[in-house]
């Protein structure tokens, strides 16, 4: 072959010799470098939060501190560079430049001055603009007041309590010892009162197994003491394997069905007896906690999920009875998602904040908690009260993230809402139709409301916190010359679900580069968990699961189906013993209906990935639905919820085990594998039992499906491994020999 030949072809040896994950990481520089102010850098307010400084990207690449009057919205430069060199020469830097200024922090003060810190200086900057030398070790005396907390914040929840620990009762009189079957308390006089765990008249044995332990939580007026009894059960053990370490370690690991610990809160009298909830009052418990005696010392409240997650809430004592009884529950036949939107406030008065899906909705009650009775609702309505930001017992309101009160916006958007506790003058703090973040500055007078969508880079606006009046909109990011670089939002897009009663949302993302004369394979990137929503809502100019396979020819799509949080309890409940469906037939109509309005889409070639319970996920989509979809890669999948972790397995297929276990494990339909399997394992995984993957390959082997199946094991890979490089890019190869490339339309 002539030389000038072998130079013609140079390039092409070049790019093969590149993988495609380093192509997506010097796609990924190129396009981050193409926009900037996607978050408001350096933020700082003065302590009384009444000035608020930031930092700004120009056109021209340089950096600019802006400053805010917060209660006329006034913005302008923090200063002049040219004037505030020109002061730094003067009086502390004689070479100081502005073009090489070099600051860090421009912190706003409460008389007005500003404390800057830079290149070789500090200084404060008065509005005459002179300057005055500081000494960098005040620096920390000069930090602004704490902010008010962000949006992703839960809130801090309350449990008030007058329990005080210790043997000895708070007014002195009694002394308790403990042992495992007795219970002794000794006054002062030397009387003494025994307590055995064989019960005894008018007072109740424990229950076999159990005994008594721990530290006695007294109530105030020391006539009552509180104890656990516990029955303790060893808990399985689960052997981690790292053949690349050479180790081997056991960690507690049980699973569904397992026998758990028990606890049982046991109320003493110093007169004599104790009680404790008998299975009448308290059904087989996940857990229980807290000893929590009120200031009266007329009842004792202890907290409690039950086995299966059918429900949690508040046990009561009353010492008046000597009487247990549920004082306040949040119990469904189903599940209750304990974990994730479980909320309580205690308030002086006796009363509680608390979240409750009783309405279909998740949404916060005020409670009595001397009777357990509803006062009122706080939050109502066809929507999600997502979580409480901010609780202000003096004003009597709640500031919280609300989830589709917007009726014309995407349903899973965050705005920020106030409401009264009493559950009028409901307010909204945030607007724009896109999904927000709030920052309140000190004295939560003013907020920093920063919104986006996936198609709409973010936008800055201080607003007031009373009212959410906008006072001024900072700045938004021009995401101009991104696009011009070729960069594509995703697409948002709608479709019915499988009965046509939800609307099921989800994002398109095109491959690159685009030709809008071919048709393109389609991967679906699948996590279905239950404990919550997956599709991107905000702006990002990457995300590796839609770009690095977008750049390999594939459209890339995420869909929300039935099954997944946020969307009211109807919805939510689809999971229910029925992790199998995974929302599968509602992504299957919507990726049809998406090929109506994206004519490029081949739905003939379809695929689709997901690790842990998205491995899971992508499995039944071949088992279940291998007529649409033709290829898949699972990784560390709990493809038998038998085997995995009780507590993520049984919130959704609930206790005991029951023969839907069985009918929801990938390995019970092996036979039914259709299309082709890319299914991956970290050796070291810690969160999904390995033997999940383990047996669904032996199972797949001995139904015949071996030809079908691409096996690794990841050697001393943990949860997730194949999120590396090397296996992302094994996983992108798996997928362009299933479903091929671009064809002609």
């Amino acid at each position: 072959m002539p030389l000038r030949c072998l130079w013609l072809l140079f390039p092409w040896v070049l790019c093969a010799q590149v993988s495609s994950t380093q192509l997506s990481q010097k796609q990924s520089e190129t396009w981050s470098r193409s926009i900037s102010n996607t978050r408001l850098e350096n933020v700082q307010w003065s302590p009384s939060g009444e000035r608020l400084t930031y930092s700004w990207r120009t056109p021209e690449g340089l950096t600019e501190f802006k400053l805010v009057e917060c209660a006329t919205g006034k913005l302008t430069p923090a200063f002049n560079a040219e004037a505030l060199a020109a002061a730094l020469r003067k009086e502390i830097k004689p070479k100081a430049e502005a073009r090489n200024l070099g600051i860090s922090r421009v912190l706003p003060q409460n008389d007005g001055t500003l404390w800057i810190e830079g290149n070789g200086f500090v200084c404060t900057l008065s509005p005459d603009g002179s300057v005055v030398k500081q000494d960098p070790a005040k620096a920390p005396e000069l930090k602004p007041a704490p902010t008010g907390g962000r949006i992703r914040s839960s809130g801090s929840t309350r449990i008030l309590s007058a329990s005080r620990y210790g043997s000895k009762s708070p007014d002195g009189r009694w002394v308790v010892a403990v042992t495992v079957t007795e219970v002794t308390a000794t006054s002062k006089d030397g009387e003494k009162v025994v307590y055995v765990s064989t019960g005894g008249p008018n007072t109740p044995a424990l229950p076999p197994g159990f005994a008594w332990s721990g530290q006695p939580a007294w109530s105030p007026d020391g006539k009552h003491f509180a104890l656990w009894a516990t029955r303790a059960v060893p808990v399985r053990k689960y052997l981690v394997k790292d053949s690349v370490k050479q180790t081997e370690k056991e960690i507690d690991y049980d699973k569904p069905g397992d026998d758990k610990t028990q606890q049982l809160a046991c109320v003493f009298s110093v007169a004599g007896g104790f009680r404790f909830p008998g299975s009448d009052v308290l059904a087989l418990t996940m857990n229980t906690d807290r000893l929590d005696w009120t200031a009266d010392s007329a009842r004792l409240r202890s907290t409690y999920t039950l086995r299966g997650f059918t429900g949690h809430g508040i046990l009561d004592f009353d010492v008046s009875t000597k009487k247990w009884r549920k004082l306040l529950t949040e119990e469904d036949p189903k599940f209750v998602y304990t974990y994730g939107s479980s909320y309580r406030y205690d308030l002086p008065d006796d009363t509680t904040l608390w979240v409750s899906e009783r309405s279909g909705w998740t949404h916060l009650y005020r409670v009595n908690l001397k009777t357990g009775a509803t006062l009122n609702a706080v939050t109502s309505g066809s929507w999600v009260m997502k979580s409480v930001v901010h609780i202000d017992e003096a004003a009597q309101q709640v500031t919280f993230i609300g989830l589709g009160r917007n009726l014309n916006e995407d349903p899973y958007y965050r705005q920020v809402y106030r409401v009264n506790f009493d559950g009028t003058g409901l307010v909204p703090l945030t607007q724009g139709d896109g999904t927000h973040d709030v920052q309140f500055g000190p004295g939560r007078q003013y907020v920093v409301d920063t919104y986006s969508r996936v198609d709409l880079p973010p936008r800055f606006v201080l607003r007031r916190a009373t009212d959410g009046r906008e006072m001024v909109q900072l700045g938004q990011a021009d995401d101009t010359q991104l696009r011009a670089a070729g960069w594509e939002a995703p697409r948002r897009f709608v479709a019915k679900d499988r009965a046509g009663k939800f609307a099921i949302h989800g994002v398109i993302v095109r491959p690159y580069p685009f030709d809008a004369q071919k048709k393109y394979p389609v991967i679906e990137y699948i996590y279905a968990g239950p404990q919550d929503s997956f599709v991107p809502k905000s702006f990002a100019v990457w995300n590796n699961s839609f770009r690095e396979p977008a750049l390999q020819n594939f459209y890339v799509v995420q869909i929300d189906g039935r099954g997944t949080w946020n969307r009211g309890k109807e919805f939510h409940q689809e999971a229910w013993r029925n992790l199998g469906d995974a929302g599968l037939p509602d992504r299957v109509v919507w990726l049809k209906a998406a090929g109506q309005v994206e004519p490029q889409m081949d739905l003939n070639r379809v695929g689709i990935f997901g690790g842990s319970a998205g491995g899971q996920n992508a499995v039944h989509a071949l088992l279940r639905h291998g007529d649409f979809y033709k290829a898949a890669a699972a990784d560390c999948g709990c493809h038998d919820n038998r085997v995995d972790k009780l507590w993520w397995n049984e919130q959704w297929m609930g206790y005991p085990v029951g023969p839907w276990y069985a009918a929801n494990a990938c390995l019970t339909e092996a036979s039914k594998l259709k299309g082709k399997l890319f299914l991956t394992v970290g050796e070291s995984d810690t969160n999904v039992d390995v033997k999940c993957t383990y047996d669904l390959r032996d199972a797949l082997f001995a139904a015949g499906k071996k030809d079908l199946v691409e096996f690794t094991v990841i050697p001393g890979g943990g949860h997730g491994a194949c999120e590396r490089s090397d296996m992302r890019e094994k996983r992108l190869d798996f997928f362009r020999r299933s479903l091929g490339g671009p064809l002609p339309r």
